[in-house]
């Protein structure tokens, strides 16, 4: 049997799953389009601000929707196909960022209306994603699934931003914007090849809005596990989007090695998560899930406040690269976690719950450290994210609690 043949088996019935590989490829092209939109957006924005704060808008844009839709997405994906809601939503973002170039460096206000667009349709694709996966791949299967999905779902961030400079190199804003609604565009075309469709209706079509809603708040309301697996993912969610504000003035102010080339600081982030997909599933035979998300805290905690006093580019390297490694780690366990709690049933509904905090970590905590890095510089900025970070760790060290599964 596959199971009995080691880790490496288990990836290879995932990546022959045919349905699961188009889901996943559909993932990968349509984060990286979100990743290279919101680059050029923070380029084209700071080039016309010399702001952090303002270069943080494109965040803020994301973040908006997720807090105000999110939650009712979730509920639409219990209710309609979602197969459609894949592909519609992918539909819609590649046109929408086409209607962006005209106004690309003359307007900002115009910009951030359409990015908000754009992130109200993602908030119907991330939980229709995350819901279909266990009907793709067996149980034993999900901890590798997952991992396939958080290093796309990270990397996607990581590539987008890498490949953001060479793209404006290239092709230029215009011809970078046209790249990115492509893989939009690309994106849909592989949802539409899945063979699935969901004719059951997993909540019934008449009742409320609301109603199912509140069932959702009240799931998670009564499990103690999704809660602290959803405050954890918020922290971790949190800490990578302000790396990616930081990363700007990291590069500039503290490696000088120039902002243009903050992507491929990124870069570095996305081979320590390749890495520790590779490592994880071997990891979690030995140590339980929970414990490795609190293990994990502790050490990217340590490694932030360590990047807060380093100024040279090699050390600095090593350091993002072990950040990309602990994240991967944490993202994964906790949505395995989760997967294998959540009844098939009210998925969509606690998924977008899940997206709606997930994504405000993109807003609330991208400004303020944005304003931080504005008025105390990156290195204190980093240090304070450090030890919020190393907090949540030594929290799971003494609440027994936050580190069950």
């Amino acid at each position: 049997m596959v199971e009995k043949t080691g880790s490496g088996s288990r990836f290879i019935a995932v990546l022959s799953n045919t349905r699961f590989m188009l889901l996943w490829l559909g993932q990968v092209t349509s984060q990286t389009a979100d990743r290279i939109f919101v680059y050029v957006m923070m380029i084209v924005i700071y080039s016309l601000t010399q702001s952090y704060f303002a270069a943080a808008l494109p965040h803020l844009a994301f973040g908006i929707p997720s807090v105000l839709f999110a939650a009712f997405a979730g509920v639409y994906v219990d209710k309609l196909d979602r197969k459609g809601v894949l592909l519609v939503s992918n539909l819609v973002r590649g046109l929408l960022v086409l209607f962006v170039i005209p106004l690309a460096s003359k307007s900002v206000l115009l910009m951030f209306l359409i990015a908000l667009l754009i992130y109200t349709a993602t908030q119907f694709f991330a939980p229709a994603e995350t819901s279909v996966i266990p009907d793709f791949v067996d149980r034993k299967h999900l901890i590798v699934a997952n991992s396939l999905f958080m290093v796309t779902l990270m990397a996607s961030m990581v590539v987008g931003f890498g490949l953001g400079a060479p793209l404006m190199k290239w092709f230029n804003i215009n011809g970078t914007f046209v790249i990115s609604a492509s893989l939009y565009f690309i994106s849909a075309a592989a949802i539409l090849l899945i063979p699935f469709k969901f004719h059951e209706r997993l909540v019934k079509k008449d009742t409320h809005v609301i109603q199912d809603l509140r069932e959702g708040f009240e799931f998670i309301r009564q499990n103690q596990v999704i809660q602290f697996s959803l405050l954890k993912l918020f922290v971790a969610t949190a800490a990578i989007a302000v790396l990616s504000v930081l990363a700007i003035g990291y590069a500039k102010d503290v490696l000088q090695i120039g902002k243009e080339n903050f992507g491929y600081l990124i870069l570095v982030v996305g081979a320590g998560m390749f890495v520790g997909m590779a490592l994880l599933e071997r990891l979690t035979h030995f140590i339980k899930k929970g414990t490795l998300v609190v293990v994990s805290f502790i050490c990217s905690g340590i490694v932030l406040l360590a990047m807060s006093v380093v100024n040279d580019l090699n050390p600095a390297l090593v350091l993002i690269f072990l950040l990309g490694v602990g994240n991967v780690f944490i993202t994964t366990s906790i949505h395995t976690i989760m997967q294998h709690r959540i009844p098939r049933e009210i998925r969509g509904r606690v998924f977008g719950v899940q997206n709606m905090i997930i994504n405000s970590a993109f807003t609330f905590p991208v400004l303020l450290f944005g304003l931080i890095a504005d008025r105390l510089r990156i290195p204190f900025a980093l240090a304070i994210l450090g030890w919020v970070v190393l907090g949540m760790g030594i929290l799971g060290v003494f609440l027994p609690k936050f580190k069950e599964v």
